[in-house]
């Protein structure tokens, strides 16, 4: 990757820094040169003081990149270089930050990068990242409040989902471009190189920190709706995980997660699942089996009762445990959203993706049974989420994303469902029929296709005003 050249030099020259940032910067420097020479620093004080900060592996990395350097003494220019590459310069610059602060393994004789030790190094990036996230996160004390962790297995999870879907599994060595691409696409990773990075230089001191990147984005949402009459709870995800599927959303959605239900708090019910996600607006679904697999699916789209699917292709199937992938729509059909209850003809339960059984992820309204198929052509890549096609359930959490929707006054009456059903005939129509309220139930509104039937060859449904009073589910 090379040495600096003069046009690095020439762009550090007249980078400009804040008065804030300068302040900043050079209080790390004064505090880490102080009792010697405060015209440069020995790469023993660093090491001694960047470990209590961010751990060895980062350190070694940032000691790397100095020693790759011509100047044998850290001066204040070259000790502010890494701060400055990952704020001030473009994307080549990073590369070489990057390529230089690997080990002597890091790079091949044709000057590629040996793809094992970026792994390692992106690694070590999103598990540093625990350390700097309280610092730019204002909703992680809430979420480690209820018991969501940040271990680094999890972590080394995420940190090889970022990378993989920039390269192919049998390669060994990743290209500039490759990297490159992977830089400018993943603003996950590169908001938290960032951070860890400023997060350096901007402790001083085991009691203060200053902070610097006033306005990056941040990668954990705000957690809504659990209290302390929810502390007993424990989760079945992690904050990587939340970071991960967060990452996929709108950005008008990641500000935050509203939590709506879960099986160990509120029982293992189906009917007090619905009641509990209708009409909420986007949501996440988060399953783990009775494996220990974990998936999860967003409906784009507040959930209601209908024969027709609903959503819109930016719907979105993930894994989660023992890896974490992603699987965007195909375009090919519109199977994203579908929720069925007690009807003889049709399935009974929520699906997302495929079709009738055939599910890219089914839960059955019996609850306790779920089913993900081998191959599903509603989502582009797509794998089969559990270990076994038909699994058992072992947890289901369903969180609201971005803000509650407002409803209007009427929004409780009727709602207008129009889709095409395919009748046991064989003959498809385009129909137009009124669904009561989502909330509500009737035994009227069995054999649905019947009843369609019937009226559509002119018969009334006198037994329509014949309701039973409305029933919770």
């Amino acid at each position: 990757m090379g040495n600096s050249t003069s046009n690095e030099k020439q762009q550090q020259k007249y980078v400009s820094l804040t008065p804030q940032e300068q302040r900043i910067l050079e209080n790390s420097f004064k505090l880490l040169a102080s009792g010697g020479n405060t015209k440069d620093i020995k790469t023993e004080q660093i090491r001694i003081a960047w470990r209590a900060i961010v751990g060895d592996a980062m350190t070694e990395y940032v000691i790397n990149f100095f020693n790759s350097r011509p100047k044998k003494a850290i001066d204040y220019s070259l000790y502010l270089e890494p701060y400055l590459i990952m704020e001030k310069y473009d994307k080549t610059q990073q590369i070489n930050f990057l390529g230089n602060s690997l080990s002597e393994k890091g790079a091949s004789p044709d000057g590629n990068l040996v793809l094992e030790e970026i792994q390692k190094y992106v690694s070590a990036v999103v598990k540093t990242y625990r350390r700097a996230l309280p610092f730019y996160s204002d909703s992680f004390e809430t979420w480690k409040k209820h018991g969501y962790r940040y271990e680094d297995q999890t972590a080394e999870t995420l940190a090889n989902a970022f990378l993989k879907q920039f390269y192919k599994e049998s390669k060994t060595l990743i290209l500039e471009e490759e990297l490159e691409k992977f830089l400018q696409y993943n603003f996950s990773f590169q908001i938290m190189w960032r951070e860890v990075i400023a997060y350096l230089y901007g402790y001083r001191a085991p009691d203060r920190l200053e902070k610097l990147l006033v306005n990056t984005e941040p990668l954990l949402p705000a957690l809504e709706g659990l209290t302390e009459a929810h502390k007993n709870y424990k989760p079945i995800m992690e904050i990587p995980h939340t970071i991960y599927m967060n990452s996929h959303l709108h950005y008008t959605l990641r500000n935050k997660w509203r939590f709506l239900f879960s099986s160990k708090i509120m029982g293992e019910s189906f009917s007090t699942m619905l009641g509990k996600i209708l009409n909420r607006g986007p949501t996440m679904l988060v399953v783990e089996d009775e494996d220990n697999y974990l998936f999860a699916g967003f409906a784009p789209q507040s959930w209601s009762k209908g024969l027709n699917f609903g959503g819109d292709d930016t719907s979105m199937l993930f894994t989660l445990r023992p890896e974490m992938r992603s699987f965007a729509s195909t375009k090919y059909n519109d199977h994203y959203q579908y929720l069925h209850i007690s009807q003889q003809t049709l399935p009974n339960g929520l699906g997302m993706g495929g079709q009738f059984n055939y599910w890219g992820l089914w839960l059955d309204s019996e609850y306790g049974k779920g089913q993900s198929s081998e191959t599903c052509t509603t989502f582009r890549d797509y794998v089969q989420l559990s270990k076994q096609k038909e699994f058992r359930i072992k947890n289901v959490e369903v969180w609201g994303v971005g803000d509650e929707p407002k409803l209007s006054e009427d929004s409780d009456d009727e709602e207008i469902n129009v889709g095409r059903i395919k009748f046991k005939n064989g003959t498809k129509f385009l129909i137009s029929f009124v669904l009561q309220d989502t909330n509500k139930k009737s035994v009227l509104d069995k054999n649905l296709e019947d009843r369609v039937m019937l009226q559509m060859s002119g018969h009334k449904m006198h037994s329509e005003g014949l309701r039973e009073p409305e029933m919770d589910l």
